[in-house]
């Protein structure tokens, strides 16, 4: 019969169990930076990132003109004016945008 020695089936366990946790380690440090995003604002490429800085400043212009509209700052007239202005303002930075990412695939 074969004689077992628990010291060593012991060390074998533990050496496996240590080298499998350092292998771990260093594949969730892997992945970890891969699902990092690349800005703060949780975009991970630049034209995700314009993309969603310009939608926020289109957001933050058009509340502007309601703002000034509601308090009797602007007329009804300046109102769909400058409203006008501003979606091709918006309207001209999307297609610059896309263009740079068309330019770039």
């Amino acid at each position: 019969m074969l004689k077992v020695n628990g010291k060593k089936v012991l060390a074998l366990a533990l050496a496996g169990m240590f080298s499998f946790g350092i292998a771990g380690m260093g594949m969730t440090s892997v992945t970890e930076a891969a699902d990092k995003p690349a800005y703060e604002d949780g975009t991970h490429n630049e034209y995700s990132h314009r993309m969603k800085e310009e939608e926020r400043t289109h957001r933050q212009n058009i509340l502007s003109l309601r703002y000034q509209k509601r308090h009797g700052e602007i007329t009804e007239q300046e109102f769909d004016k400058k409203m006008k202005q501003e979606q091709k303002r918006h309207d001209r930075v999307v297609s610059e945008i896309k263009a740079d990412y068309n330019r770039h695939k």
